[in-house]
């Protein structure tokens, strides 16, 4: 064989070869060695593009071919490097179902991509250029190709460009929404206490405790300081999901995300409830107020359940396609200036939940206000300190919205017993863990959030402000926050919600605190599409974790920050996720 015919077999194979070589890059070898038939996959991946490069002789092909395996190779790779796994069909129903927060960051790493896929597109119709026919028959290729994907299984084991194809398919499914219809109309629930407090949940975007008022003299909050110095700080606070989706989902409903999608959507939230609660005939004026999209919520009959609700939608008067048009529109100042505006007149006693939108990528504040220098919006793993900068500005920012909110609901509510509760939806990430921003592991970088709890003119009894001050250091989640609204009302013993409270995941940080329950954690859910299998259980000192590359759970301790041990020593949360999860994220039996 010449010299000529060597090469040109290299080419030719190197050309057919690449998705496979890809492939066991982005998976990793091991994948291959524990699942032997997935190799099967890997040789239809290699004849067909085979068969593909000795059909564009024309041009106009070649260009096709070129560019389309351009498009996927880059795709491929961009996804990668953000989410450390392969693209496939649960990513593209994820991305489709969170597009408000994914069109931002599409569009901003465009040209970028535009970029990669032209000079990969270049060079793919070089190689394709260079490359002589098959010597193979065209029907033998085809016949290998379908044979080894026929024998890979299911689509999302195959190679790139079936999943792509998958993907696409998947995408023309619309997703089923679980009717609202069904929802327990609840009857007047009359309160233990004389007076029902007046109630303010504030609840940030993205915002992880490291970055919040943990501490007297908060630097990253400095108003809320100020306006809250007798607060309850819960130093160990967590939420249960790094969606706000689903993490708003447990805040308002207070059931462990891994319950039937059907029961936390007939489930009474905290809005049922709180419209549903009386205390010697005075009844809450209930109020939603945020900058976020109204699509947060599952629910499609809010606006009928409350007596206001403000969304962004509501602020700038049209539909918004994304989260970033709310955060780049500055729509927190609104919010504020809605609490300066409304709160005085407000009917008493009030319940308003708040939700702010500021502190999400790309972050708002205002530039000629910006302490924290040098900072970027743009995402760059070189530009980490200085994206971590533009964030630090941007809570800054919404620290005078939600002092604003505080100082105008507490003077609304001077004499009248209130509570500010103050939390975020969850964290946020800047390299830790090979991630950026949020939604993408269960670490403490993107599930642990601040959580002040105030009070005043008696809205606590003196056992109920015991109790929550000794919480402070225990481990608690976003799942016990309304069990603890509940307590405040005097409604968590009502024997109409001996039910829904028995469901509840949670237990009131009102009362004396007994052993943590073990509490599942997931970012994916039967309601909601994550793009990477991650899920986990949370006791008072200890975390287990896993995500679809990994083998086992890994065993994490909570203090005095995350960090990993061996996972023997997390037996008793081992047994328990069980219960929650019959399977580990890479499809392994959950076995002792």
């Amino acid at each position: 064989m010449t010299r000529r015919a060597w090469i040109q077999h290299g080419l030719r194979f190197a050309f057919a070869a690449q998705l496979a070589v890809l492939d066991i890059a982005v998976r990793g070898g091991g994948v291959y060695l524990a699942r032997p038939r997935l190799v099967a996959g890997l040789g239809g991946s290699i004849a067909l593009l085979a068969l593909a490069a000795s059909l564009t002789r024309p041009r106009l092909a070649r260009v096709a071919l070129a560019l389309g395996l351009a498009v996927l190779g880059v795709a491929q790779l961009a996804y990668y490097r953000y989410y450390h796994a392969p693209l496939d069909a649960q990513v593209a129903i994820a991305a489709r179902q969170a597009w408000a927060d994914v069109r931002p960051m599409l569009m901003r790493a465009l040209p970028m991509l535009a970029l990669g896929t032209a000079v990969v597109a270049s060079l793919e119709y070089g190689l394709l250029s260079a490359i002589a026919p098959l010597a193979l028959p065209h029907r033998v290729a085809l016949l290998c190709a379908s044979a080894g994907f026929a024998l890979c299984g299911a689509p999302r084991d195959a190679t790139l460009e079936v999943r792509t194809v998958h993907a696409l398919c998947a995408l023309s499914v619309r997703r089923a929404v679980a009717p609202t219809a069904g929802r327990k109309v609840l009857p007047e629930l009359e309160s233990t206490r004389p007076e029902l407090p007046s109630i303010l949940v504030v609840l940030s975007e993205s915002l992880r405790a490291s970055d919040g008022c943990l501490a007297p003299g908060c630097p990253s909050s400095p108003e809320i300081d100020r306006a809250l110095p007798e607060r309850v700080t819960l130093t160990q606070a967590r939420t249960v999901a790094s969606y706000s989706w689903l993490a708003i989902s447990a805040v308002i409903t207070g059931r462990a995300q891994t319950s039937p999608r059907a029961d936390i959507v007939a489930a009474p939230d905290v809005f049922d409830l709180a419209k549903a609660a009386r205390a010697r005939g005075a009844r809450y004026s209930v109020r939603y107020w945020s900058s976020q999209l109204a699509s947060v919520f599952e629910r499609d009959d809010l606006a009928r359940t409350v007596d206001e609700m403000v969304t962004a939608e509501t602020l700038v008067g049209h539909p918004l396609d994304d989260i970033e048009d709310s955060v780049a529109g500055g729509l927190d100042r609104a919010i504020a200036q809605k609490c300066e505006r409304a709160m005085p007149g407000m009917p008493e006693p009030a319940f308003v939940i708040i939700y702010l939108a500021g502190t999400h990528a790309p972050y708002f504040f205002d530039e000629a206000d910006a302490p924290y220098q040098p900072w970027q919006r743009t995402v760059t793993w070189s530009g980490l300190d200085r994206l971590h900068a533009a964030y630090l500005n941007a809570i800054r920012e919404q620290d005078r919205t939600v002092s604003a909110c505080m100082r105008s609901f507490m003077r609304a509510n001077a004499r009248r017993p209130w509570l500010i509760v103050y939390s975020s939806d969850h964290g946020e990430a800047f390299g830790e863990h090979g991630a950026i921003h949020h939604g993408q592991s269960l670490y403490d970088d993107q599930l642990r959030v601040p959580l002040l709890v105030a009070h005043g003119s008696g809205a606590l009894t003196a056992e109920q402000a015991s109790a929550l001050g000794a919480a402070a250091e225990r481990t608690v989640t976003h799942l016990d926050l309304l069990p603890t609204l509940l307590d405040a009302m005097g409604l968590l013993d009502h024997f109409a919600l001996h039910a829904s409270v028995a469901a509840l995941g949670g237990r009131s940080l009102l009362r004396p605190l007994g052993p943590s329950p073990i509490v599942p954690l997931t970012n994916c859910t039967e309601a909601y599409a994550c793009p990477v299998n991650t899920w986990g259980v949370l006791g008072e000192d200890r975390k287990l974790v896993a995500q679809s590359w990994d083998g086992a759970w890994r065993c994490l301790a909570l203090r005095p920050e995350e960090h990993e041990l061996e996972l023997s020593e997390c037996q008793e949360l081992r047994a328990a996720s069980r219960t929650f999860f019959p399977r580990l994220p890479n499809g392994a039996q959950n076995s002792p």
